[in-house]
Formats: C-alpha cells, sequence, structure tokens
C-alpha cells in the first residue's frame, strides 16, 4: 500500500449518501488516501478490521473461503464503503477478504478515528448503519429471486459496467451459480438482445 502524495480535497462524492457539510469537514482531517494494487489485500480472514475503506477510484471484493473454494460476498465500485461490518464494530476477528479488484485509490477511516468521530457526531454512526442494512438488504433480495435470468438481470440493472471490470466466474460466485450457468445467461441474453 503506497499512500498519495496529494491532500484530501473537497471531493465527497465517494460517499454513497449525502453527510451534512459539518460532517464532511469533520471527516477531512481523518482520512488517510493509499493507492493498491490488483490483487492487494486491505484485509485478511482471521484478521480484525480496523478499517472503513472508502473506495475513490478502482474496486474492491469481499469474499470467504470454503473448501479451497473462492466465495464473493460482495463488490464495492466507486462510492462505495468496503468494509467488513461484522468484524469492524465488534473488534472481533473477520471471516472475510477484502481485496483489490484492480488499481484502486481509498480513502481509509480508522476504528480509532471513527470512535473519536462517533461520540461527537451521530451522523457517521447512521450512515454506517444505513449502508450496512442496504448491503446486507441488497444481496438476501437479490438472492432470493429464484430465477436465475432475473437475478442476472437485477445484477446488470444495478451494476450495469461490472462485466467489463469483473472476471465472470466472480459474478457467477456472487450471483450463487456455476460459472456454466452464467455462461448460458449469457448467451440467452445476447440472443433476446439480437432478435429485439
Amino acid at each position: 500500500m503506497q499512500p498519495t502524495n496529494h491532500m484530501f480535497k473537497n471531493d465527497y462524492s465517494i460517499l454513497d449518501y449525502a453527510l451534512s457539510s459539518s460532517t464532511q469537514h469533520e471527516l477531512r482531517s481523518f482520512f488517510q488516501i493509499i493507492k493498491i494494487q490488483k490483487k492487494e489485500s486491505l484485509l485478511i480472514a482471521g484478521e480484525t478490521c480496523r478499517n472503513i475503506y472508502f473506495v475513490k477510484k478502482g474496486a474492491v471484493k469481499e469474499y470467504y473461503m470454503s473448501d479451497n473454494k473462492e466465495f464473493i460476498q460482495n463488490f464495492y465500485f466507486e462510492g462505495s464503503m468496503a468494509c467488513q461490518f461484522n468484524s469492524f464494530l465488534s473488534q472481533t476477528a473477520s471471516d472475510s477478504y477484502l481485496e483489490a479488484l484492480e488499481g484502486s485509490e481509498i480513502w481509509i477511516l480508522s476504528y480509532e478515528d471513527f470512535q473519536i468521530i462517533s461520540k461527537t457526531n451521530s451522523e457517521l454512526n447512521q450512515h454506517l448503519s444505513f449502508c450496512m442494512a442496504k448491503n446486507n438488504a441488497n444481496r438476501v433480495n437479490l438472492l432470493m429471486v429464484n430465477d436465475s435470468m432475473m437475478r442476472y438481470e437485477k445484477f446488470l440493472e444495478e451494476e450495469p459496467d461490472v462485466q467489463q471490470r469483473v472476471p465472470q466466474y466472480m459474478i457467477a460466485s456472487y450471483l450463487g451459480m456455476t460459472p456454466e450457468t452464467l455462461s448460458r445467461l449469457r448467451k440467452k441474453m445476447s440472443i433476446r438482445n439480437k432478435a429485439a
């Protein structure tokens, strides 16, 4: 991880949801800005998540391993808050990994700084709670769609550029299907679109 040389600027577009100008100003002095390479880890399973990672540029994946197989839990693109929230809030070991999918610029807020801000400003706590609820709801809602084509279409609707940025086997893992199933769905979608 390499810290960037430039200073934090008034570009709060990385925050998914609007924060008041006073909270933005308060956050300004706490961020550390780093640039990481593709496949560089932000968090390893077994470690405690000590930071919230705001993705300014690039992409991060969250996954866990079982029987030497990777299971994708989430993708975080520009404007997202990447974090293993259970580990972060409880300061216990994470069962997941966070890893860069591509070269990324990440703004970091440490647990200690989060605690300092939270004592004087409840807005950040509310923001974090909202992000956790949104991530969990999106994931559960997506996996509850029984029809695999509908699940894939819903995912593409929410993340239209994902196919150019994420390998197909990772998308398949995230959607709870095999790469072969995803390949068949893509072919069906291509045929359907040509016929339209």
